[in-house]
């Protein structure tokens, strides 16, 4: 059953981010940069990011924590609501737009904005394929010229949603691993062949941070080549 009242979305985000702050809280997070300055929650972080994560993967938000403020880039869809309110309890900035909906205008706040945030986005959402990086993401680090940090993220014990994107549910007690891939800067002016190859490649890493991640996560830490 899908939500719809304001009223009952409102309620139920805040009801959802107590119990994540709650369940978050038994969770440890583990995290490697590979050796880049792309921490978000290093106080001497100076550039801002693009932080791209599966759609799966999106409660992992309820662990981050931030020295500068995040964005949390959702879809107009009604399911969008309540991650949005959710967010929003956890002190996350929403902006709200996808590739098929209200795209233009989530850009164009976004470029109204000061440079003084990161941006947290899932380029597989929001309705799939799952794991399959859409150009949104790649005109998007062109127009704000903000750097894109691919993440993969691993679970040390988790359930999974009957979901397009099989949603990964932490158990209580378990451990969160989470490996940056290498940063892809996207030129300003790109065309349709850029866009694709800067799709390929995000999807590429962010494939391999995964893998690796889940490694991690199951004991062990190879590197990212």
């Amino acid at each position: 059953m899908k939500l719809r009242n304001p009223h009952l979305i409102k309620l139920a985000g805040w009801l959802g981010a107590a119990a994540l702050r709650a369940w978050s809280s038994t969770l440890r997070c583990l995290t490697d940069t590979q050796g880049q300055h792309t921490d978000p929650w290093d106080p001497a972080l100076q550039e801002r990011y693009i932080y791209a994560l599966w759609h799966e993967n999106l409660l992992f938000t309820a662990t981050l924590r931030s020295e500068a403020d995040v964005i949390a880039l959702i879809s107009r869809h009604a399911d969008g609501e309540l991650l949005a309110q959710v967010c929003r309890w956890f002190g996350l900035r929403t902006v709200r737009g996808s590739s098929g909906r209200g795209g233009v205008d989530a850009v164009e706040e976004l470029l109204r904005l000061q440079k003084g945030f990161h941006l947290l986005v899932a380029p597989d959402g929001p309705l799939g394929p799952r794991r399959q990086v859409k150009r949104g993401l790649v005109y998007l680090a062109s127009w704000t010229g903000m750097p894109i940090v691919p993440l993969g993220v691993g679970f040390q014990r988790a359930w999974r949603l009957n979901s397009w994107d099989r949603m990964a549910l932490p158990k209580p007690l378990s451990t969160i691993t989470c490996i940056a891939g290498p940063l892809i800067r996207v030129p300003s002016v790109i065309n349709k062949a850029d866009s694709d190859h800067y799709r390929r490649l995000v999807e590429q890493n962010m494939a391999i941070a995964t893998s690796a991640a889940e490694a991690w996560a199951a004991g062990e830490k190879p590197a990212i080549t």
